[in-house]
């Protein structure tokens, strides 16, 4: 991701959401995006997957600029987003790239459910599954053409507390079979500590500097995954997050 800008018109003029954003993902890493609503978290998903272009700037998967809707990269939303007629497998298969051979795409499409466990509800549909089962069935569509860059928008975001939890150790599970490239949007900082290599801390451009770029720090994780979540080192940085955040911390 090379100097990325992306401003919006709007009936009173430019927005600027994203100003001047350069970083590189490591191949195989997880790499989470936090910051305050409006920040532009999700704009910069969009820019990764071709969903949306830049004002100015480029990126660059293995060298060559992404152009439009792009097939390197495949994207999951906090919503599942399923059609409703068809079979959980129906639906995975929907990921698959086109021209898979039919014997082919089967048997990745039972195993990319074997992989999130749901090879025993194949021929379900999503009205009879769980919001939980719904959003694995999303993440094993989205890995079904094998991506390059795997760009998740806060997918656990609309699920229960116990059941957020119990997918952010499946997305491990997942990545540890499938190491793709990830890049995750999320508003909880424990969830994008507890994953991710490193996590970008966007700022407000609309309470920022006139001349301040959209990326505020970029944190290294130290330690390596599956991570304690009571881990104090992990404490620390959450706070020092979310006073980056501008949410105020007590310390003991």
């Amino acid at each position: 991701m090379e100097s990325v800008d992306r401003t919006f018109q709007t009936p009173r003029g430019a927005r600027p959401v994203l100003r001047g954003v350069d970083i590189e993902l490591r191949a195989g890493e997880i790499v989470a995006v936090v910051g305050p609503s409006g920040c532009g978290k999700s704009t910069l998903l969009r820019q990764v997957s071709g969903l949306d272009a830049p004002t100015s700037g480029r990126i660059l998967l293995d060298g060559t600029p992404v152009v439009g809707t792009d097939p390197r990269t495949a994207v999951a939303f906090q919503e599942p987003r399923l059609l409703p007629w068809r079979t959980l497998a129906q639906n995975v298969a929907l990921g698959l790239p086109r021209q898979t051979p039919r014997a082919a795409g089967r048997e990745r499409v039972a195993d990319l459910l074997r992989l999130v466990g749901l090879h025993e509800s194949a021929d379900l549909r999503p009205r009879q599954v769980s919001g939980g089962m719904a959003q694995r069935a999303s993440l094993a569509r989205a890995l079904a053409r094998t991506p390059g860059v795997l760009l998740l928008d806060e997918p656990f975001g609309a699920l229960d507390a116990l059941t957020r939890l119990r997918m952010q150790d499946l997305l491990l599970d997942v990545h540890a079979a499938e190491p793709t490239t990830v890049l995750l949007v999320t508003h909880d900082v424990e969830e994008a500590l507890y994953l991710a290599d490193r996590v970008l801390l966007l700022r407000s451009l609309a309470e920022a500097a006139p001349d301040a770029g959209s990326l505020a720090r970029v944190v290294d994780v130290p330690g390596t995954r599956p991570r304690d979540r009571a881990d104090r080192v992990l404490a620390e940085l959450r706070a020092d997050l979310l006073e980056g955040l501008g949410v105020e911390t007590h310390h003991a």
